[in-house]
């Protein structure tokens, strides 16, 4: 192999896997690969909504950043992309900042998004990917779960149509009980019967993707029964087209608080995708490279920001699915490796 080569490779070590890439493997990976994207694409566009954001924002920071991950990271099976738990921490850090305007929010985010990319690269540079060896995953438990609690506060005022304003997970909790006895109803009944179907539908029919499906269903009941009507609010039209890769524009005033909160985000991001990427990894023998894997975030991050999407961390749930659709392309590479060694 030529120095150039064995450069790119080291680079990308996506390169030289899908040269070695077996063809037989191809249409368990189409299958997995569809299922994956049946249950990203209203996931992605929940957690925009989720932060403030149109739902098409989601779908961008679902798109190249996968590409981005493929071709630098090293786990043969992790798929990254946006996630309600660290959309959340973006939102609560560009919130102060933008005041009240959701086009300078999303500006922000874009902005913070590829801050975090840099550092993450940056950090993979200076070799600080042994840091995860001394994650300490109850703390991150903790962390993630007081995440939770504050995304369902955030969203149950929606589930019950009411608008609440109050800030901090006491006060918004006591203004959500003050408002219960104004539920708007059809609009509870919508999320009950989605929230519903994405239970049963995953122990009754395991096969059909349930977050798709809910959306879907959801949405013929939105039209077929004319719900707008009775006061239910809905997405609404959603663009089309992918936009132009760009560089994101920074406020300097800004950039040292958006630099503090990028550092905090990078370090989330990361524990939770090597945590992610390290059980994916044991379970199918092979090994990753934790300096690597930090460059490859950063730049899935970078990309995301370029496209004008939001942060990425690597994603249990669809890297799960994909493994449970079929996908085996890679991983099987892998155990080939091994049983030449």
């Amino acid at each position: 192999m030529s120095p150039i080569l064995q450069w790119w490779s080291r680079l990308a070590p996506g390169l030289p896997a899908l040269a070695r890439y077996d063809r037989r493997d191809l249409p368990h990976d189409i299958a997995a690969g569809l299922a994956v994207a049946a249950m990203a694409i209203p996931g992605s566009m929940a957690t925009a909504q989720l932060v403030g954001f149109s739902p098409v924002v989601g779908l961008y920071a679902s798109s190249l950043p996968l590409i981005a991950y493929a071709l630098f990271g090293t786990s043969r099976q992790l798929m990254v992309g946006p996630s309600a738990a660290t959309a959340a921490i973006v939102a609560a850090g560009v919130a102060p900042l933008a005041g009240g305007d959701p086009d300078r929010a999303l500006a922000l985010a874009i902005a913070l998004t590829f801050i975090t990319g840099v550092l993450l690269v940056g950090a993979s540079f200076m070799r600080l990917g042994a840091m995860a060896d001394f994650l300490s995953k109850p703390i991150l438990v903790g962390f993630m779960n007081g995440v939770a609690i504050n995304v369902v506060l955030s969203q149950i005022g929606g589930l019950f149509g009411l608008r609440l304003e109050a800030s901090g997970i006491v006060p918004r909790a006591a203004e959500f009980v003050g408002k219960l006895p104004q539920t708007h109803f059809p609009t509870l009944a919508v999320g009950a019967a989605t929230i519903a179907l994405l239970l049963l539908l995953p122990r009754v029919v395991p096969k059909i993707p349930a977050s798709l499906a809910a959306m879907v269903v959801a949405g013929f009941a939105v039209q077929w029964l004319g719900l707008e009507a009775l006061g239910v609010r809905t997405v609404g039209a959603v663009p089309g087209g992918f936009p132009l890769p760009r560089i994101p524009e920074i406020p300097v005033d800004q950039l040292p608080i958006l630099v503090a909160e990028a550092a905090g985000l990078a370090l989330v991001l990361f524990s939770t995708t090597m945590i992610a990427a390290r059980a994916f990894a044991d379970r199918n023998r092979y090994e990753i490279d934790g300096d690597r894997e930090v460059a490859a975030l950063g730049v899935s991050n970078i990309a995301a920001a370029s496209v004008q999407g939001f942060v990425v961390t690597g994603t249990n749930s669809r890297t799960a699915v994909g493994e449970l659709a079929g996908g085996r392309g890679f991983v099987q590479e892998a155990r080939r490796l091994r049983k030449r060694m």
